[in-house]
């Protein structure tokens, strides 16, 4: 998908044949001209109405992020016993008396 910035008046052609010109905006709305044959079908379409296809992953895909998620939460709880085996010992060193 092409995303333009234009400004009040500057237009843009679609082909030879359709010209689409930014004709300001009010309140959160633009104002769009279109300029194109009577046989070319021109449809508003609502947000709603945006259909955005379900993307199917395959059984295989799916055991491969299982698994990486396992040794990612693993990892995780190892990092966790490290930070906490870390902070024992700077804090058994801090008690730790200094003979001179």
């Amino acid at each position: 998908m092409l995303s333009l910035t234009l400004k009040e008046g500057q237009s843009i052609n679609i082909g030879s044949d359709v010209k689409v010109m930014f004709a300001g905006a009010e309140g959160g709305h633009i104002k769009v001209l279109i300029d194109a044959p009577k046989c070319i079908e021109i449809v508003r379409e609502q947000k709603d109405d945006t259909y955005i296809p379900q993307t199917k992953i395959s059984n295989s895909a799916k055991e491969k992020i299982g698994r990486i998620y396992k040794e990612e939460r693993q990892l995780n709880k190892h990092k966790e016993l490290i930070e906490k085996k870390k902070k024992e010992l700077r804090h058994k060193k801090a008690e730790t008396p200094i003979e001179v």
